[in-house]
């Protein structure tokens, strides 16, 4: 799809310009006019009992599967919706051959969705190591220097929702490759904001939840699998919508799909996916590389102004490794609570994250807004 729509236009789309200051996209995204529209249209359908209505729905589910390939650099075979990202993140988890002994390395500061389902193959006799950082950098050398002859799995965040820190998927997977090790990539707090190629990358599996960055209603997502990994894993979970053909409800002995498609299960959340599609339309027709850059100005404005306040950035990552995440923090940290209040109070979206206030804005915000936000942290303090 060609760039199409400007910022300008973009941030008509947004009711929440009327109402508050909205900075906290790494948690959930507000949706846009075009996005209630889309559904509001697909739910008059339903309540008309329109009998075109589960067609209407199949057609834009395919067209949302379309939408995330695009995203990623991916063919719409390669992907599978899911409910979030942990869904998916259980897909993989509970569909490969296990053995007692095998050892999976995972960073200590991980959200909990890429996790959890690691830790519930303790049972099955592996090992999750968990590797720290003396600066919150999640480099190829941690991972490097813990690799062992039973290392069967690294899973990493693609951006760390507690320091905005943007990892390097290229180098990670060439040292996976290089030691036939699994990658798997929990992409929520990328994808939809940083430009990103899963094939040139060779990332084996991700995840990805729809309602951060691609702006999407909650209980929308999808993973990505390789045809590689996906001949490798089984189905923990089987549902009619992953056969070849759903609809021949009484062929219980048909195929499954070859595609990634095959780890759907059944009746799936039709308006939120509607709007979705509609969702990843528009970025799409932003373009996210113009995404990413207007979001690094944003974080540079709001940067530049905390030198006249007393707050100060938490990490000073290189430009090649940074998100749309930028965590600041009061000079004295135990006042972090309190200006979070007060900006809470004034209308401010944002976030009381590890240790200190999580800025991240999106493709609609302003640098008017910005300067909103400094003036607020001056005044407050």
């Amino acid at each position: 799809m060609s760039v199409s729509i400007s910022q300008k236009e973009f941030r008509s789309f947004f009711e929440v310009t009327n109402h508050r200051l909205y900075f906290n996209h790494a948690a959930f995204s507000p949706l846009s006019k075009p996005v209630v529209q889309a559904m509001d249209a697909f739910f008059d359908v339903r309540q008309k009992g329109d009998p075109k209505s589960w067609s209407v729905a199949e057609s834009h589910v395919e067209g949302l599967r379309e939408n995330y390939g695009k995203l990623i650099g991916a063919p719409a075979s390669r992907i599978a919706h899911m409910s979030n990202t942990v869904t998916g993140v259980n897909v993989l988890a509970n569909g490969l051959d296990w053995h007692a002994g095998d050892h999976v390395l995972l960073y200590a500061d991980e959200f909990p969705s890429n996790v959890m389902p690691f830790l519930n193959m303790r049972e099955k006799g592996v090992e999750i190591e968990f590797l720290r950082s003396i600066d919150s950098r999640v480099s190829v050398d941690l991972f490097a220097k813990a690799i062992r002859p039973e290392t069967r799995l690294i899973s990493v965040s693609s951006v760390q929702y507690l320091t905005g820190y943007y990892a390097n998927l290229k180098q990670l997977s060439e040292l996976c490759q290089a030691h036939n090790i699994l990658f798997s990539v929990d992409a929520i707090q990328s994808v939809g904001i940083i430009p990103v190629n899963v094939i040139d990358m060779g990332i084996d599996f991700m995840a990805v939840g729809g309602h951060k960055w691609m702006m999407s209603p909650l209980g929308t997502g999808f993973l990505y699998v390789t045809e590689n990994l996906q001949a490798q894993l089984k189905l923990a979970f089987r549902g009619y919508m992953g056969h070849e053909n759903p609809g021949d409800y009484g062929n219980f002995e048909q195929k499954l799909s070859t595609d990634a498609r095959r780890y759907e299960l059944g009746a799936f959340n039709a308006a939120a996916m509607v709007g979705a599609e509609k969702a990843t339309e528009l970025l799409l027709g932003c373009g996210i590389e113009a995404i990413y850059k207007h979001v690094g100005t944003l974080i540079g404005h709001l940067k530049d102004g905390l030198r006249s306040t007393p707050f100060i950035p938490m990490y000073d990552f290189p430009e090649h490794e940074r998100s749309g995440i930028f965590m600041f923090t009061h000079n004295d940290p135990t006042q972090n609570q309190t200006v979070f209040e007060k900006l809470t109070a004034e209308g401010v979206n944002i976030s009381l994250r590890g240790g200190g206030i999580r800025f991240s804005p999106h493709y609609y915000n302003s640098l008017g807004e910005v300067d909103e936000l400094i003036s607020l942290l001056t005044a407050n303090n």
